[in-house]
């Protein structure tokens, strides 16, 4: 019976896993050679939220109206939505495909599945999870079997602090707890697909690359986080091959990111720049550095205004 595994690790960066780190990948160089790989191109927004589902429907994120983590709520000027999986109104994923085919699922942290929807087969919610008090398993049930393998379960950590080393504990506890997960429901479910991700790889990059690149504008040489990235990345391959002892030559794997990583220097300040082209108006002037919600805009006089985060969502008035 064929069967497809598909391992999502958010963030991978392509020119750190086939090149810089590549030789403590010895899974992921074995699949290299028996395989095909390639840099992806990923949606418009690349990020997160919408990407997995981009990938999941063949839709764009202008077709699922997805567009990353906060929308703007109909022609508000300041409320706000934030996506969950309630915002997926696609009807066809291709795990809807395999039901049709008379299959089950297996679905692990998946973004975004907070709250826990239906499937023909088993979910686990995504690191949009506000906590585990919360039901983040279809069936619900599912959630008791978790926490009776792993404890208190760990949907994601917080990853903007300045304890790094407690952080590191952190991501690697909720990152064993996920392929324990994992591992435990391909051993013990009827699947015919099996897709999960990994947000542990996008928390250590947002955290800890400027400690070991080079070319970064804040890099520092020598700390005791210099080889953070590149030891989570051989961990990482580690628990992928744990994966691969489980399944037999039947199963198709393939191994995907939403997006990669880079360096980020500076910012462009789209709103001061719509501003000066006169499409922005203020009551009165910005003192300091602030946020759109902070500023008097005289709206009846605006055009156009930037929102968004790190994509600066251009919206005409």
């Amino acid at each position: 019976m064929r069967k497809a595994l598909v391992i999502g690790l958010d963030c991978a960066a392509p020119e750190l896993m086939f090149h810089r780190f590549i030789d403590r990948l010895p899974n992921i160089r074995m699949m290299i050679r028996r395989g095909v790989y390639g840099g992806l191109e990923s949606c418009d927004p690349p990020i997160t939220i919408p990407a997995w589902m981009v990938m999941a429907t063949s839709r764009s994120a202008g077709s699922l109206g997805l567009y990353g983590f906060r929308h703007r709520k109909e022609n508000s000027y300041n409320n706000i939505w934030i996506a969950s999986s309630r915002s997926v109104h696609e009807k066809k994923k291709i795990w809807d495909h395999v039901a049709e085919a008379g299959g089950r699922s297996c679905l692990v942290a998946v973004p975004p599945s907070y709250p826990p929807v239906p499937v023909e087969g088993w979910l686990v919610g995504c690191f949009i999870t506000p906590d585990a008090k919360r039901n983040y398993t279809y069936p619900a049930e599912l959630r008791e079997e978790i926490e009776g393998l792993v404890g208190d379960y760990l949907p994601d950590v917080e990853f903007r602090i300045e304890e790094k080393r407690g952080l590191i504990k952190g991501i690697y506890e909720m990152t064993e707890q996920h392929f324990e997960v994992v591992k435990h429901l391909m051993r013990t479910r009827d699947w015919r697909f099996f897709m999960f991700v990994e947000i542990g790889l996008d928390r250590v990059h947002h955290a800890f690359w400027k400690y070991f690149d080079e070319e970064h504008h804040l890099h520092e040489p020598g700390t005791e986080f210099e080889t953070v990235v590149e030891d989570y990345y051989a961990y990482l391959d580690g628990k992928v091959g744990e994966l691969l002892e489980i399944i037999n030559d039947d199963t198709v794997v393939l191994v995907a990111s939403d997006h990669g990583g880079k360096r980020m220097k500076g910012a462009f300040c789209i709103n001061s720049w719509l501003a000066e082209q006169g499409l922005l108006k203020l009551k009165r002037p910005v003192e300091k550095i602030s946020r759109l919600e902070e500023a008097d805009i005289d709206w009846k006089e605006t055009v156009a205004w930037g929102w968004g985060g790190y994509y600066a969502r251009i919206f005409l008035n």
